[in-house]
């Protein structure tokens, strides 16, 4: 399984970044499946390069600088800025004394690693600075690839959790349990129909007061696009030249009080957020 970081990745919980780069731009891209497979494909990334060996070393060394920002991350250490969201969610797991919060903060922790380290590997920061296109490539199939299976098995971990207990409720689990369990569903991407169950779940928990009003509206843009149906709030779109550009939106007029009225920003706001975030790769 080969996925093109390019073509579509969630950059983050809120927007769906899609961009189609112009010819001879470098293709940050993950091949998931045995070691033998992965580090041929990341040597496939070297075959253009002027320089391989060079750029060889450099990876090398750049691997080894984002192991160790994963290893910090996942530990709740002090990290590059890349790393931060990681590494808060790491933290949260060593304090909470609710071994299934626990849990579930440390596999909040491993979803947002991989998605930083697409970051950095994007904003050439952190393990990325200074790299070539080929050495920054090589390095992120494998630094990117130690996350494959992360998704799947964070989306059947919780639908077993939430079948025997529960929403992760901000009345008993607090407002940050809520959000790692609302990451782990909104990038459950591939199980929709599970999506689409906690869509409706969440629908009641924020008349209830359990969940925040923004994890439904980010949740129902996510399946509503899936759906090829508008969305209702300007979360998901994707990066052009001009820069970050929503998707299909239903009743755009009254898209900033809809946003308003669950803690999201104008949707101007949103854009230039999210247009500093598409850096071409």
């Amino acid at each position: 399984m080969k996925l093109l970081l390019s073509a579509v990745f969630s950059l983050s919980a809120s927007a769906a970044f899609a961009q189609s780069p112009p010819p001879g731009v470098t293709v940050l891209s993950v091949t998931c499946g045995s070691s033998e497979r992965m580090e041929e494909a990341a040597k496939a990334q070297l075959t253009k390069s002027s320089t391989p060996d060079i750029d060889l070393a450099a990876a090398s060394k750049a691997i080894a600088a984002g192991r160790a920002q994963h290893a910090k991350a996942l530990g709740g250490e002090p990290v590059d800025e890349a790393f931060k969201s990681a590494s808060r969610f790491g933290a949260l797991a060593k304090t909470t004394q609710d071994a299934e919060v626990a849990d579930l903060f440390r596999r909040a922790a491993r979803d947002q690693l991989y998605r930083n380290t697409f970051t950095a590997a994007m904003q050439k920061t952190s393990w990325a600075a200074g790299l070539s296109d080929a050495s920054r490539a090589y390095a992120y199939q494998f630094l990117a690839g130690e996350g494959c299976n992360v998704d799947d098995d964070n989306r059947s971990w919780l639908r077993a959790r939430v079948a025997s207990r529960g929403w992760f409720k901000i009345s008993t689990s607090g407002a940050d349990a809520d959000r790692a369990a609302f990451l782990l569903v909104q990038h459950a991407d591939r199980e929709p129909a599970f999506q689409g169950e906690m869509l409706a779940l969440l629908e009641s928990l924020v008349a209830a007061g359990e969940t925040k009003p923004s994890n439904f509206a980010l949740l129902s843009d996510r399946v509503f696009v899936a759906q090829k149906r508008p969305q209702r709030y300007g979360t998901q779109g994707r990066c052009l030249v001009t820069g970050w550009a929503p998707f299909d939106i239903e009743d755009s007029d009254g898209l900033d009080k809809r946003r308003l009225a669950v803690g999201l920003p104008p949707e101007a706001e949103y854009v230039a957020l999210n247009s500093k975030r598409c850096v071409a790769s």
